[in-house]
């Protein structure tokens, strides 16, 4: 009998110090894959300057849209793969919905095309079973960049129309300085303001 107990013993005892060896063993297996498995964007999304975010304050698609991406700057792979279709139907709604008439050019609508099809690509992703690591980290940023090229052109448009008013100004006060100017008549020679 004491045999008995005592090899009972030695068999929890054995039991219980495999199991402690275990939870440690897949902790640390966790964290690596945790550590491994997150996506970190090389570029940050260039933020709209104020006067844009003012002009994109009355498009709530574009408003969640920006909420979502901004995720996928520091995401887990498993989750940018997960959220991907969601994203996917956003920006096309995003490119669906352009309402600011300002906007609804062609040069934006050509970078809303663009975020689309980066954000489909990631949400095909998805259903590969054995897509790479890189690949899925290589389109989250192709997805960053295409926001950013949207934001980018959407902040450039002020500078143009900013750009385009000093110069105009500028011809307008060498036009009006040019009309002041006195134009001599010679004998014989008539010089029209008109052909100047």
């Amino acid at each position: 009998m004491p045999k008995i107990v005592s090899g009972f013993f030695l068999i929890i005892a054995l039991l219980l110090s495999c199991k402690n060896k275990n939870e440690q063993g897949t902790q640390e297996y966790s964290e690596q894959l945790e550590a491994v498995s997150t996506i970190k964007s090389e570029h940050r999304i260039i933020p709209l300057n104020p006067k844009s975010e003012e002009l994109v304050k009355d498009w709530p698609e574009y408003q969640k849209f920006s909420e979502l991406v901004d995720q996928y700057q520091e995401i887990s792979m498993t989750d940018a793969l997960l959220n991907s279709k969601e994203l996917s139907e956003m920006a096309k709604q995003l490119r669906d919905s352009v309402r600011i008439e300002r906007l609804n050019i062609p040069s934006i609508k050509m970078r809303l095309n663009v975020l689309h099809s980066e954000t489909m690509r990631l949400a095909d992703m998805a259903t590969i079973p054995t897509i790479s690591e890189l690949s899925i980290i290589g389109e989250n940023n192709n997805v960053i960049q295409a926001f950013s090229a949207l934001n980018l052109k959407i902040n450039n448009m002020y500078s143009m129309e900013i750009l385009n008013d000093e110069v105009s100004a500028f011809v307008n006060e060498v036009m009006a300085e040019q009309d002041s100017i006195p134009i001599p008549e010679k004998k014989g020679l008539v010089i029209l303001k008109d052909s100047i």
